[in-house]
């Protein structure tokens, strides 16, 4: 019985043979199950509904940005305004344009800033440690700025010549209260 026990132990550690199949494919069907697992086979992961693909929004150029009509504000309540009274008076068309057409041009508008203020926070977010670690050092260099130009004016009252070399910080710390004349006007073809 002891055997026996032995036996058993061994047939389930062992690895079972997989039954061939005989030959029935032809040499092309053979040669490309060969190929086949010759290469490496991708991971496959599973189905999964395709995200929406938004169409990506085009760059404007300046030019472009500047032509754009600008809503003036409340903009969303006079669209809802009006739609309001174009229902009212059914008998009133305007060529392509419909209250419902209307509705949705307005609601894409409102979700496009809904986007661009929660991008705009996030960029905010992000900006505000690199926009404070630059004011931190621009007051600090400035700061540094002003005592040389504490010392300049110290030193130049017993050597001129170094107020002459620094004439251009001078120049620049110094503010004056008179206005720059204005350029003058081009004077017109004749």
């Amino acid at each position: 019985m002891a055997t026996n026990k032995k036996r058993s132990t061994k047939a389930t550690t062992k690895p079972r043979k997989k039954a061939t199949k005989p030959a029935t494919k032809t040499a092309s069907t053979r040669g490309s199950k060969a190929s086949a697992k010759k290469a490496p086979r991708a991971v496959v992961e599973p189905a999964r509904a395709p995200a929406k693909r938004r169409k990506e929004d085009p760059a404007l150029t300046t030019e472009t940005r500047r032509r754009l009509l600008k809503p003036k504000d409340q903009f969303v309540e006079v669209v809802e305004k009006t739609a309001r009274a174009l229902r009212a008076r059914r008998e009133m068309r305007v060529p392509n344009v419909t209250v419902a057409k209307l509705e949705s041009l307005t609601a894409k508008a409102v979700r496009a800033a809904k986007r661009e203020a929660i991008m705009r926070e996030q960029f905010e977010k992000k900006l505000r440690p690199l926009s404070d670690a630059r004011l931190l050092a621009e007051d600090a260099a400035y700061r540094a700025l002003l005592d040389v130009y504490a010392a300049v004016k110290l030193y130049a009252r017993s050597i001129p010549a170094i107020g002459e070399e620094f004439a251009f910080l001078t120049e620049h710390l110094t503010f004056s209260r008179e206005r720059p004349e204005p350029a003058p006007a081009p004077e017109p073809a004749s």
